[in-house]
């Protein structure tokens, strides 16, 4: 049983070490799930767990072959990755200031369907391939301290399964959120998770250009 377990809680560690810290991508589902609700907010966690997943199946498959390509253009990888979020972020800020509370925010006042939410967030968490090395380093030490040959397959589940329920989280605790404050205060928590998420994607942009120095 150990051949299954071992595997299955390194992963379930991995992909809550890459889901938790709140970053851009954390940020953005909250206020997915403020403005538009739980069932398109669940529909973008599905798409960044999705990206989660096939990463780590890369990483699990490919190894050190895929660490050394993306270390090598890292700074190019950060510089898209910042420039994506900046312009995401952007965006969003502009249309929260021009709203100015007019429109009640939540399931009512739906602004993206949730196909339209899944494609954004995968492209969102695609261009951040820096995960990879991540992944790489964790899944090559299951790999080699565990000769079942079930150990890949149950870590990329686990690390798949694991971000899932923690984007469910976030999207779960925006929705309800959303739910519960007057239109007013959606729109100051818009306008400010907004600045948040182009903040985080000027603080990418100046780890890419660092890179690339």
């Amino acid at each position: 049983m150990s051949e299954i377990w071992t595997p299955a809680l390194a992963g379930g560690v991995a992909g809550l070490g890459v889901a938790m810290p709140l970053g851009a991508i954390g940020v953005l589902l909250l206020r997915e799930g403020w403005e538009n609700g739980f069932r398109v907010a669940a529909a973008a966690a599905v798409g960044v767990a999705l990206v989660d997943l096939v990463y780590c199946a890369l990483a699990t498959v490919l190894g050190v072959r895929v660490s050394a390509t993306v270390e090598h253009h890292r700074g190019a990888f950060l510089l898209l990755s910042g420039l994506v979020i900046v312009g995401i972020g952007g965006r969003q800020l502009i249309a929260a200031w021009r709203a100015g509370g007019a429109t009640p925010a939540g399931p009512v006042g739906r602004t993206t369907s949730a196909w339209r939410a899944f494609a954004r967030f995968v492209v969102l968490t695609a261009v951040n391939p820096i995960t990879l090395v991540y992944f790489v380093a964790l899944a090559g030490a299951v790999t080699t301290s565990n000769n079942s040959r079930l150990a890949p397959a149950v870590f990329v589940t686990a690390v798949g399964l694991s971000s899932l329920a923690w984007q469910l989280l976030l999207a779960g605790v925006g929705s309800v959120s959303g739910a519960s404050i007057s239109a007013r205060a959606s729109r100051v928590v818009g306008v400010v998770a907004s600045g948040v998420v182009v903040s985080l994607g000027a603080a990418v942009l100046a780890s890419g250009t660092v890179a690339l120095t």
